[in-house]
Protein backbone atom coordinates (compact mmCIF):
# COMPACT_ATOMS: atom_id res chain seq x y z
CA UNK A 1 0.00 0.00 0.00
CA UNK A 2 1.05 3.76 -1.21
CA UNK A 3 1.16 6.27 2.13
CA UNK A 4 2.17 9.85 1.34
CA UNK A 5 3.76 12.63 3.80
CA UNK A 6 1.04 14.98 3.12
CA UNK A 7 2.93 17.66 5.34
CA UNK A 8 6.18 18.99 7.22
CA UNK A 9 5.66 21.54 10.29
CA UNK A 10 8.48 22.76 12.29
CA UNK A 11 7.60 23.03 15.86
CA UNK A 12 7.48 26.09 17.73
CA UNK A 13 11.19 26.04 18.70
CA UNK A 14 12.32 24.59 15.49
CA UNK A 15 13.86 21.65 17.13
CA UNK A 16 11.76 19.58 15.36
CA UNK A 17 9.19 18.70 12.98
CA UNK A 18 6.08 17.15 12.85
CA UNK A 19 5.73 14.32 9.97
CA UNK A 20 2.33 14.22 8.50
CA UNK A 21 1.07 10.95 6.75
CA UNK A 22 -1.82 10.94 4.47
CA UNK A 23 -3.23 13.93 6.03
CA UNK A 24 -3.35 12.79 9.85
CA UNK A 25 0.00 13.09 12.57
CA UNK A 26 2.46 10.42 12.43
CA UNK A 27 5.92 11.23 13.82
CA UNK A 28 7.69 13.82 15.47
CA UNK A 29 11.39 14.01 14.17
CA UNK A 30 14.42 15.84 14.74
CA UNK A 31 15.30 18.09 12.14
CA UNK A 32 18.58 16.45 11.27
CA UNK A 33 16.85 12.93 10.98
CA UNK A 34 14.65 14.59 8.70
CA UNK A 35 17.34 15.78 6.41
CA UNK A 36 19.29 12.35 6.93
CA UNK A 37 15.86 10.42 5.70
CA UNK A 38 15.52 13.35 2.86
CA UNK A 39 12.01 13.33 3.38
CA UNK A 40 9.79 15.72 1.84
CA UNK A 41 6.18 16.67 1.64
CA UNK A 42 4.56 14.53 -1.59
CA UNK A 43 6.84 11.63 -1.24
CA UNK A 44 4.88 7.92 -1.78
CA UNK A 45 6.13 5.32 0.27
CA UNK A 46 5.69 1.94 0.47
CA UNK A 47 5.63 -0.54 3.17
CA UNK A 48 9.44 -0.93 2.85
CA UNK A 49 9.83 3.01 3.08
CA UNK A 50 7.61 3.21 6.10
CA UNK A 51 9.20 1.12 8.32
CA UNK A 52 12.69 2.26 7.45
CA UNK A 53 11.43 6.04 8.26
CA UNK A 54 10.06 4.38 11.68
CA UNK A 55 12.58 2.36 12.86
CA UNK A 56 14.97 5.29 12.31
CA UNK A 57 12.53 7.41 14.48
CA UNK A 58 12.61 4.80 16.90
CA UNK A 59 16.44 4.25 16.75
CA UNK A 60 16.70 8.16 17.60
CA UNK A 61 14.26 8.11 20.72
CA UNK A 62 16.47 5.27 22.20
CA UNK A 63 19.35 7.82 21.83
CA UNK A 64 17.78 10.67 22.97
CA UNK A 65 16.92 8.70 25.93
CA UNK A 66 20.17 6.96 26.22
CA UNK A 67 21.68 10.48 26.53
CA UNK A 68 19.34 11.97 28.87
CA UNK A 69 19.89 8.89 31.07
CA UNK A 70 23.93 8.91 30.68
CA UNK A 71 24.98 12.46 29.97
CA UNK A 72 27.27 13.82 33.73
CA UNK A 73 25.80 11.35 35.42
CA UNK A 74 28.03 8.38 35.80
CA UNK A 75 26.10 4.99 34.44
CA UNK A 76 27.61 1.79 34.32
CA UNK A 77 26.95 0.00 30.94
CA UNK A 78 24.94 -2.30 32.57
CA UNK A 79 23.02 0.08 33.89
CA UNK A 80 22.81 1.44 30.00
CA UNK A 81 21.49 -1.36 28.56
CA UNK A 82 18.79 -2.38 31.24
CA UNK A 83 17.40 1.10 30.49
CA UNK A 84 16.76 0.27 26.86
CA UNK A 85 15.68 -3.11 27.80
CA UNK A 86 12.84 -1.62 29.79
CA UNK A 87 12.02 0.58 26.83
CA UNK A 88 11.57 -2.51 25.16
CA UNK A 89 14.23 -1.65 22.59
CA UNK A 90 15.63 -4.86 20.34
CA UNK A 91 19.25 -6.41 20.74
CA UNK A 92 20.26 -4.85 17.33
CA UNK A 93 18.69 -1.13 18.99
CA UNK A 94 20.97 -1.63 21.56
CA UNK A 95 23.99 -2.39 19.94
CA UNK A 96 23.55 0.31 17.37
CA UNK A 97 23.03 2.87 20.35
CA UNK A 98 26.10 1.64 22.39
CA UNK A 99 28.30 1.82 18.92
CA UNK A 100 26.79 5.97 19.24
CA UNK A 101 28.06 6.66 22.87
CA UNK A 102 30.69 4.63 22.44
CA UNK A 103 31.83 6.99 19.42
CA UNK A 104 30.39 9.95 21.34
CA UNK A 105 33.17 9.26 23.96
CA UNK A 106 30.22 8.75 26.81
CA UNK A 107 30.93 4.86 27.38
CA UNK A 108 34.15 4.85 28.94
CA UNK A 109 33.50 2.96 32.27
CA UNK A 110 36.77 4.75 33.93
CA UNK A 111 35.44 8.04 33.22
CA UNK A 112 31.84 7.30 33.93
CA UNK A 113 32.87 5.20 37.40
CA UNK A 114 34.86 8.45 38.26
CA UNK A 115 31.57 10.95 37.74
CA UNK A 116 29.73 9.00 39.28
CA UNK A 117 31.95 8.72 42.74
CA UNK A 118 32.33 12.20 42.27
CA UNK A 119 28.39 12.93 42.59
CA UNK A 120 28.12 10.13 45.47
CA UNK A 121 30.97 11.96 47.28
CA UNK A 122 29.04 15.66 47.25
CA UNK A 123 25.76 13.61 48.86
CA UNK A 124 28.40 13.30 52.11
CA UNK A 125 28.61 9.61 51.05
CA UNK A 126 31.75 7.65 52.80
CA UNK A 127 33.93 5.69 50.77
CA UNK A 128 32.63 2.28 52.14
CA UNK A 129 28.67 3.21 51.02
CA UNK A 130 30.18 4.79 47.47
CA UNK A 131 32.22 1.38 46.77
CA UNK A 132 28.56 -0.73 47.78
CA UNK A 133 26.97 1.91 45.47
CA UNK A 134 28.97 1.48 42.53
CA UNK A 135 29.11 -2.67 42.70
CA UNK A 136 25.45 -2.49 42.95
CA UNK A 137 25.07 -0.54 39.76
CA UNK A 138 27.35 -2.76 37.59
CA UNK A 139 30.30 -1.42 37.78
CA UNK A 140 33.33 -4.00 37.83
CA UNK A 141 35.87 -4.01 40.83
CA UNK A 142 38.86 -2.81 39.46
CA UNK A 143 37.20 -0.24 37.92
CA UNK A 144 35.31 1.06 41.48
CA UNK A 145 38.79 0.42 42.96
CA UNK A 146 40.57 2.95 40.21
CA UNK A 147 37.49 5.63 40.55
CA UNK A 148 37.83 5.61 44.53
CA UNK A 149 41.58 6.02 44.54
CA UNK A 150 41.32 8.72 41.75
CA UNK A 151 38.55 10.84 42.63
CA UNK A 152 37.81 11.04 45.99
CA UNK A 153 40.19 13.53 48.02
CA UNK A 154 42.62 12.14 50.68
CA UNK A 155 41.18 12.17 54.03
CA UNK A 156 37.71 12.46 52.32
CA UNK A 157 36.01 9.62 55.30
CA UNK A 158 37.40 11.75 57.99
CA UNK A 159 35.99 14.99 56.47
CA UNK A 160 32.53 13.49 56.25
CA UNK A 161 32.19 12.42 59.54
CA UNK A 162 33.79 16.15 60.90
CA UNK A 163 31.24 17.52 58.41
CA UNK A 164 28.50 14.95 59.73
CA UNK A 165 29.20 15.87 63.02
CA UNK A 166 29.37 19.33 62.97
CA UNK A 167 26.42 19.52 61.36
CA UNK A 168 24.36 18.15 64.45
CA UNK A 169 26.28 18.21 67.35
CA UNK A 170 27.04 15.50 69.35
CA UNK A 171 23.64 14.22 71.31
CA UNK A 172 23.82 14.34 75.18
CA UNK A 173 21.55 10.91 75.43
CA UNK A 174 22.70 7.66 75.06
CA UNK A 175 20.03 6.72 73.18
CA UNK A 176 20.30 9.54 70.44
CA UNK A 177 24.39 9.18 70.31
CA UNK A 178 23.40 5.41 69.00
CA UNK A 179 20.81 6.51 66.86
CA UNK A 180 23.36 9.30 65.27
CA UNK A 181 25.78 6.47 65.23
CA UNK A 182 23.97 4.06 63.24
CA UNK A 183 23.54 6.88 60.66
CA UNK A 184 26.65 7.91 60.48
CA UNK A 185 27.80 4.29 59.85
CA UNK A 186 25.07 3.55 56.96
CA UNK A 187 26.55 6.92 55.27
CA UNK A 188 29.92 4.07 54.89
CA UNK A 189 31.69 5.58 57.37
CA UNK A 190 34.17 3.22 59.41
CA UNK A 191 32.61 2.13 63.26
CA UNK A 192 35.34 2.45 65.03
CA UNK A 193 35.79 6.57 63.75
CA UNK A 194 31.83 6.98 64.65
CA UNK A 195 32.20 5.45 68.36
CA UNK A 196 35.45 7.23 68.44
CA UNK A 197 33.73 10.63 67.29
CA UNK A 198 30.42 10.58 68.92
CA UNK A 199 30.92 8.73 72.01
CA UNK A 200 34.82 9.23 72.80
CA UNK A 201 36.04 7.19 75.86
CA UNK A 202 36.07 8.92 78.77
CA UNK A 203 38.08 8.15 82.24
CA UNK A 204 38.55 4.78 83.45
CA UNK A 205 37.06 1.89 81.01
CA UNK A 206 34.60 -0.29 83.07
CA UNK A 207 36.35 -3.79 84.20
CA UNK A 208 35.18 -6.73 82.35
CA UNK A 209 31.48 -7.70 83.53
CA UNK A 210 30.22 -3.95 83.88
CA UNK A 211 29.22 -1.55 81.62
CA UNK A 212 29.61 2.26 81.71
CA UNK A 213 25.52 3.74 82.16
CA UNK A 214 24.87 5.28 78.96
CA UNK A 215 25.28 1.29 77.95
CA UNK A 216 21.39 0.71 79.56
CA UNK A 217 19.57 1.68 76.64
CA UNK A 218 21.50 -0.56 74.12
CA UNK A 219 21.52 -3.47 76.26
CA UNK A 220 17.71 -3.14 76.61
CA UNK A 221 17.46 -3.07 72.82
CA UNK A 222 19.89 -6.30 72.61
CA UNK A 223 17.05 -8.14 75.00
CA UNK A 224 14.45 -6.71 73.18
CA UNK A 225 16.02 -7.84 69.67
CA UNK A 226 17.82 -11.13 70.50
CA UNK A 227 16.68 -12.69 73.39
CA UNK A 228 18.42 -15.76 72.91
CA UNK A 229 21.85 -14.25 72.09
CA UNK A 230 23.14 -15.51 75.87
CA UNK A 231 22.43 -19.10 74.71
CA UNK A 232 22.26 -19.31 71.02
CA UNK A 233 25.50 -18.88 69.06
CA UNK A 234 23.86 -17.16 65.59
CA UNK A 235 21.01 -14.85 67.63
CA UNK A 236 24.50 -13.33 69.27
CA UNK A 237 26.17 -13.17 65.66
CA UNK A 238 23.42 -11.12 65.00
CA UNK A 239 23.27 -9.47 67.62
CA UNK A 240 27.14 -8.49 67.46
CA UNK A 241 26.67 -7.10 64.28
CA UNK A 242 23.80 -4.77 65.21
CA UNK A 243 26.47 -3.50 67.89
CA UNK A 244 28.81 -2.94 65.51
CA UNK A 245 26.93 -1.35 62.97
CA UNK A 246 25.60 1.55 66.01
CA UNK A 247 29.57 1.94 66.34
CA UNK A 248 30.84 -0.19 69.22
CA UNK A 249 34.21 -2.31 68.92
CA UNK A 250 34.29 -5.84 69.80
CA UNK A 251 35.49 -5.50 73.31
CA UNK A 252 32.53 -3.08 73.94
CA UNK A 253 29.72 -4.96 72.12
CA UNK A 254 30.90 -8.20 74.20
CA UNK A 255 30.57 -6.31 77.38
CA UNK A 256 26.83 -5.25 76.26
CA UNK A 257 26.09 -8.81 75.48
CA UNK A 258 27.45 -9.92 78.50
CA UNK A 259 25.11 -7.47 80.63
CA UNK A 260 22.03 -8.59 78.65
CA UNK A 261 22.47 -12.07 79.26
CA UNK A 262 22.00 -11.10 82.91
CA UNK A 263 18.79 -10.77 84.63
CA UNK A 264 17.10 -7.92 85.09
Amino acid sequence: MISVITALRASSNGAAIRVERDGSPWLRLPVHLVADLGLSTGEQMDAARVEQIEEAAALERLWEAALRFTVARGRSHREVVQRMRDRRATDPQIAAVLARLSAAGLSDEDDNARTRVERLATRGWASRRIRSEMLRVGFANEVVARALDEALPEGHDAHVLEVAVARRGIPESAADRTRMADRLVRLGLPPQAVREAVRPDEGTRPSRGEVAPEADELIRQVRRRYPAQGTDPKDRRRALGWLARRGLGPEDARRILEAAAQPD
